[in-house]
């Protein structure tokens, strides 16, 4: 049977459109009060970090000239395996008030289907709303049991074996040594200077096997193509400033005319790879970069497009 993805076709708060990808990312989404439920997420990060699980929190996770709301919570509950919501109240003069947030995300949760983990504390009362939903109670001493339990049945009966697994490291480390790349080590100066460029927006570091051609590839397979297009341009700018100053150094004596040169020839041997969820995306990016010049070598690659490639050379 062929595997399909499934995307959220609508946005919810009415942007031009989403797009992101149902539970393609090995991650879990946590809706939690800030000042009521911290030693909860500590507990929580290290239990799923340990199964290989990524946390996401809201407040974790910047998103510039982005929509906050669209960026760090809608779009990220979307693209989770499984989300946790930890029900805690707040208390406010001996009042137990329901947080307002937390409340807001679980009910995205449960309108995107989502596979859901709720907990309260044993001694709070769920809001009238959700009382009939069956919740995890607990208190600090058997909290910890009752999240393994929860998180370990969520793995299993979350995978989604219908999308087309683009987090798996295994088949991209195959496609990287299919084009005779490798991850760059980063064990020099040098190659921490050029990661550096990329690592801020999201970009890693391969090189050839004779270790002198570079590539920056990102795996942006859970964002939309305008999220990856300023990424794309942030990229591109970021790689001329830093080339047009290569004279200006060599004048100032902080480079050499021989680093000088070196510099110029990893500029021009640059490729940027990305890799993307659909054809779709591909033809959306590949359009907007047509309209501006770029002199980088850019190949954008769809889930698909780079398990055809491995097909071929297997």
């Amino acid at each position: 049977m062929d595997k399909t993805i499934r995307k959220n076709q609508i946005c919810i708060i009415g942007l031009p459109r989403c797009d992101f990808v149902y539970s393609s990312t090995r991650s879990c989404f946590i809706a939690y009060g800030f000042n009521e439920s911290s030693l909860e997420m500590d507990l929580l990060k290290k239990l799923l970090e340990e199964r290989g699980i990524l946390p996401i929190e809201a407040g974790g996770y910047l998103a510039p000239a982005q929509s906050a709301f669209c960026a760090k919570i809608c779009s990220k509950i979307i693209t989770s395996q499984f989300c946790v919501a930890l029900l805690n109240n707040d208390e406010k003069n001996g009042t137990e008030i329901p947080n307002a947030n937390v409340n807001m995300e679980y009910g995205l949760m449960l309108g995107f289907n989502k596979y859901v983990i709720p907990f309260q504390k044993a001694s709070q009362q769920l809001p009238f709303n959700i009382a009939g939903l069956d919740t995890i109670k607990y208190d600090n001493r058997n909290f910890k049991d009752k999240a393994i339990t929860a998180i370990d049945q969520a793995i299993k009966e979350s995978n989604q074996d219908e999308v087309p697994k683009d987090t798996s490291d295994q088949l991209l480390d195959v496609f990287i040594l299919s084009r005779n790349y490798v991850w760059s080590p980063v064990d020099n100066e040098g190659e921490r200077n050029i990661l550096r460029l990329g690592s801020p927006l999201g970009f890693n570091l391969l090189h050839d096997f004779a270790g002198i051609n570079y590539v920056f590839i990102g795996r942006f397979a859970a964002l939309r193509p305008e999220a990856i297009l300023w990424r794309l341009k942030k990229m591109i700018e970021m790689l001329n400033g830093r080339r047009g100053s290569v004279r200006q150094r060599v004048e100032d004596k902080i480079a050499t005319p021989e680093q000088a040169a070196l510099l110029e020839r990893l500029f021009e041997t640059l490729q940027i790879w990305v890799l993307v969820t659909s054809g779709e995306d591909k033809k959306a990016i590949q359009s907007e970069l047509s309209k501006q010049p770029i002199v980088y070598a850019i190949d954008v690659i769809t889930i698909e497009e780079m398990i055809s490639e491995l097909r071929v050379v297997s």
